[in-house]
């Protein structure tokens, strides 16, 4: 009896000690040197808000790039004339195609008799000496450089699909790097990846190397993006994460205001890639600012260069963890701790195909990103094909995503995450039917208005997605379901270009496939659990038990400690999304409090009495 009683003895000693009462953290190191002191401070206003406005720039700039203008025939007897503009494409241009087609006569006999008169049923044929291009907007793009107009007109689409071809490509690539490599490294590459296609592109003198390179130069498109968020996230504190992700996405749409100025004041598509490629090149001026997250250096093992970081952040935030040899004491204890846990057992992706709620919902998530992403992309590039002008088109459709953040932030935390995705999607459903009900010749401006609600609703239904979709998944497989539901969102994108195209046949039926897109993503997301005030899923099992008693017409307003319906072996490891390690604290008298701290503001402490947790060991040894 005595030998089977050491066992319970020794684990009632764990238990009572402090160093596992406590367990250490990354975030708890953090908070020693400072989790948003001067330091994190800096680098928002001289890394994050500049890199993230100019980020958009890289994939957004196609847009313009391959902007295709109005055209029509070349006709060299009447481009050497002294004809006006109106009246040359008076006499070229057929009423049955204007742009593709000409009159097949004998256009210098015209001109040597002067009569200036145009029989409709003169025969026509097809351009075959080239194109005219209007001017108005553009002095030259990759359009006008390359023809691809009338029976080429489908390589203008198809260079923006190779953005989205080439994302798909390079997000798991360049995830790699970031692992392997770091951070930093990788998104100083890419930086350079961005600055070398993107010139390389407009320069290059073979049709086939300037579709390769814009392909290359697509597959920086996510990963520069979430590789400069991923740096600066690890290196604030929990609480501070929130407010990165809005500055990030307001700097990002601080991007897209600009870089219709930028188009409008270059005119040139050379032009525009030379001010791209070099704001790239200025991103490679943080090689020596910007630092390496601490985060990977200790899942590398690379103890002494995490503390040496560490120990700047500490000294300029006024800290004094820097001090001594107790910092890189803590990083190599961590260190330690995370590779005994990494021998653990690792879920697997395909935990998403293999039970049957986390299935189901993983693939209504993937829905949603898809119906949310075609749509975002897809009004962004139809803003060329709206009545007025298309720099200020571009303008406000990207503006309208400040209130449509704003408001969807408030709107989550009132009534939800699902019906607030809901009604995003049945705002984009609704707006993009406008121009399919409302003719545009009695409603030339239709199409402006819609878009401009259409994108209010996807940029809301994009923030909704991003918060409700981790918190579905369990959390050792929040990050790999995200990724994988947003790389395929992405991947869908590459049809947007195919789409936008179809304003050739009716101005009206890219808003139409907008809208059965939205709609149907609506219903997906309706059938999605609330997660807002709802305890977190840790497991699998978590998950799979997750909100299964909810009904459908439920709201995000219950309360933060109602438990969800768990499995009875998984009741007792089940910790609220709110507590950390900075909320636990040991009493006089040796139990444990544990405070909750919920969305009210209330608190609500839970003592653990010892006795009966060494009472239950000792029936475990028995």
């Amino acid at each position: 009896m005595s030998t089977r009683s050491e066992p319970s003895n020794r684990r009632m000693d764990l238990l009572r000690a402090p160093s596992l009462s406590k367990e250490m953290d990354f975030e708890d190191i953090l908070k020693d040197v400072g989790g948003f002191g001067m330091y994190q401070k800096i680098l928002v206003f001289a890394f994050l808000i500049p890199s993230f406005i100019v980020v958009p720039w890289f994939s957004m700039n196609s847009i313009f790039i391959s902007s295709t203008p109005d055209h029509w025939c070349y006709v060299p007897e009447l481009a050497s004339s002294n004809l006006s503009f109106e009246t040359q494409q008076y006499l070229i241009r057929p009423p049955s195609d204007r742009k593709c087609l000409r009159y097949d006569v004998d256009y210098s006999y015209i001109l040597r008799t002067g009569n200036i008169t145009v029989d409709q049923n003169w025969p026509t044929k097809k351009c075959d000496q080239g194109w005219q291009y209007d001017t108005t907007d553009y002095d030259a793009t990759s359009v006008t450089r390359w023809d691809m107009v009338c029976g080429n007109a489908h390589y203008a689409s198809l260079v923006l699909s190779l953005v989205f071809i080439g994302d798909v490509i390079g997000t798991p690539l360049y995830g790699f790097m970031s692992d392997k490599w770091g951070r930093k490294p990788t998104f100083l590459c890419l930086a350079l990846v961005v600055a070398v296609t993107e010139i390389g592109s407009v320069l290059s003198p073979f049709f086939g190397l300037f579709l390769f390179l814009r392909g290359v130069n697509g597959t920086t498109m996510s990963t520069i993006y979430t590789t400069g968020f991923i740096i600066l996230l690890e290196l604030v504190s929990p609480g501070i994460r929130a407010r990165m992700n809005g500055i990030s996405t307001t700097s990002w749409t601080m991007g897209l205001c600009l870089l219709p100025l930028v188009a409008y004041l270059t005119r040139n598509w050379i032009h525009l890639s030379i001010v791209t490629s070099t704001a790239a090149l200025c991103l490679l001026v943080y090689w020596k600012v910007l630092p390496e997250s601490p985060s990977w250096l200790i899942s590398r093992e690379k103890y002494e260069e995490a503390a040496e970081i560490m120990g700047k952040i500490s000294k300029m935030n006024g800290k004094t963890a820097h001090e001594g040899n107790q910092l890189l004491q803590k990083i190599q204890k961590l260190g330690e701790k995370k590779k005994l846990q990494a021998n653990g057992e690792v879920n697997s992706p395909k935990d998403f195909f293999r039970y049957p709620t986390l299935r189901k919902r993983f693939l209504l998530v993937t829905l949603c990103w898809i119906g949310n992403s075609i749509p975002y992309f897809g009004l962004q590039m139809n803003v060329k094909n709206l009545a007025g002008n298309q720099f200020f088109n571009f303008f406000l459709v990207s503006l309208v995503e400040v209130p449509a953040h704003f408001s969807t932030w408030l709107f989550m935390e009132r009534i939800g995450r699902r019906w607030c995705s809901v009604c995003a999607f049945a705002l984009s459903t609704f707006s993009c039917m406008l121009p399919v009900i409302l003719p545009e010749e009695d409603y030339p401006n239709i199409g402006v208005i819609a878009s401009l609600l259409a994108k209010v609703g996807t940029s809301s239904a994009f923030m909704t997605l991003y918060q409700q979709g981790p918190e579905l998944f369990p959390t050792s497989l929040r990050g790999i379901g995200m990724g994988m539901a947003c790389t395929i969102g992405t991947g869908s994108t590459l049809v947007v270009p195919y789409i936008v195209y179809l304003v050739e046949y009716g101005k009206f039926i890219p808003f139409l496939a907008f809208s059965i897109i939205t709609c149907f993503s609506g219903i997906c997301s309706s059938f999605l659990p609330e997660t807002l005030n709802k305890k977190l899923p840790q497991t699998v099992d978590d998950a799979e038990n997750f909100a299964t008693n909810e009904t459908f017409f439920s709201c995000g307003s219950q309360d933060s400690d109602e438990s969800p319906n768990l499995s009875p072996k998984m009741e007792e490891k089940w910790s609220s999304r709110t507590l950390s390690v900075a909320d636990l604290a040991c009493d006089n008298s040796g139990g444990i409090i544990v405070k909750r701290i919920t969305e009210k503001r209330d608190s609500v402490s839970a003592s653990i009495d010892l006795s009966s947790l060494e009472n239950n060991l000792k029936e475990d040894t028995k």
